[in-house]
């Protein structure tokens, strides 16, 4: 009885090692662009377009707040 558990130990322990491979060569290499159609597609695809609107206005921001440092700094230079 020992020897059946200690196996079947030994073979979930390969089994595990085997399937946490560090080699690159057999992933999937895909561009942003795919990986954003690939969501798109996939069950959470309706999410997309609120997740891009919300980077967009995101970066909107970024844009007012880097214009309104300018002018602060234009300001304190006088």
């Amino acid at each position: 009885m020992r020897n059946v558990f200690a196996v079947s130990i030994a073979v979930i322990l390969l089994g595990t090692a085997a399937g946490c491979d560090s080699n690159d060569a057999g992933r999937d290499v895909r561009t942003e662009a795919e990986k954003q159609q690939a969501l798109r597609d996939s069950a959470f695809g309706s999410m997309t377009e609120t997740m891009d609107r919300a980077r967009d206005v995101e970066q909107l921001q970024r844009d007012r707040k880097s214009g309104l440092d300018a002018a602060l700094e234009n300001l304190q230079g006088r």
